[in-house]
């Protein structure tokens, strides 16, 4: 199959290298070519010449003003016919972002669905990823086994916007563990607590999780090389929070959560994985 990846950052480089060891004729485009220019794929000029090469063109870009981009441009997926042609779009992005680039790929005569994911830097290298679909049964159905060669499970919530919403919970509630996990290391650090000792209670407590083998040993060794960048957290919370207001909810936890996302961003942190909370928290306390 022809597979277009738009967006070749950490998590569409790997997607795009996983579907080439798969068999897959893989080309890609990415904003700044030189950073696709070493992932030995080709690279297309625009995102239009991209799906014009491809049966599957695959987005994941940063937020919502790039999804418009990529899709509704005059060079973008959608300025050309898609009859025929399936676009996955896999960037956190809210349910109204994802219902206009539907609309869009439909008015060129394409397919669309939202897949958005759950996965680190390591589990998309390893093929792991889980996606949360949304958007029309019989077309995810089709493209679940192509999901598979690079996820290990395709969750399908309904129609497009469904997946969205999954996603900004999923991740409004990792940033609020994130945020708690901070906060108790410093107090134990701060409480003079045996390191050590106080890890090997933490791995059986109820409150360890997935979370927290990812991020402990960020905390633990002061390295907030990025697998997740507080940037991008800070937009996913921000847009569950604007996702809340239209439904009428009320998330005062995480009102306050992205106050302080907006101050560790103001900081100049915006690059470093979103563990780098715990600094945060740290040089508050005086540690």
């Amino acid at each position: 199959m022809n597979i277009g990846v738009i967006g070749l950052g950490i998590i569409g480089s790997r997607m795009a290298a996983n579907w080439r060891k798969a068999g897959h004729s893989v080309v890609g485009w990415n904003r700044t070519r030189a950073a696709g220019e070493t992932l030995g794929i080709p690279l297309a000029a625009t995102p239009r010449e991209a799906a014009d090469r491809c049966d599957v063109i695959m987005v994941v870009v940063a937020d919502p003003p790039a999804l418009e981009r990529v899709i509704e441009a005059k060079d973008g997926v959608a300025a050309g016919p898609l009859r025929g042609k399936v676009v996955l779009n896999a960037s956190t992005v809210g349910p109204s972002d994802n219902l206009r680039a539907d609309a869009a790929v439909r008015r060129a005569g394409g397919e669309f669905v939202e897949v958005p994911f759950t996965g680190s830097k390591a589990v998309a290298e390893a093929g792991k990823l889980t996606f949360f679909a949304g958007g029309d049964a019989a077309v995810v159905r089709r493209m679940e086994p192509l999901l598979l060669q690079v996820g290990q499970k395709v969750v399908h919530f309904g129609p497009v916007g469904k997946g969205a919403d999954a996603k900004l919970i999923f991740n409004l509630m990792i940033a609020n563990l994130m945020e708690a996990m901070a906060e108790g290391f410093a107090f134990a650090r701060k409480a003079g607590l045996d390191a050590e000792r106080f890890m090997e209670a933490y791995r059986l407590n109820a409150g360890y999780s997935g979370l927290a083998d990812l991020k402990t040993p960020k905390i633990l060794s002061g390295d907030f090389s990025p697998h997740f960048s507080l940037k991008h957290m800070d937009k996913d919370v921000r847009l569950a929070l604007e996702r809340a207001a239209e439904l009428k909810l009320d998330l005062p936890l995480t009102r306050h959560l992205k106050e302080l996302f907006s101050e560790a961003m103001t900081r100049g942190w915006g690059e470093e994985d979103f563990a780098v909370l715990y600094r945060q928290v740290a040089e508050k306390s005086g540690l």
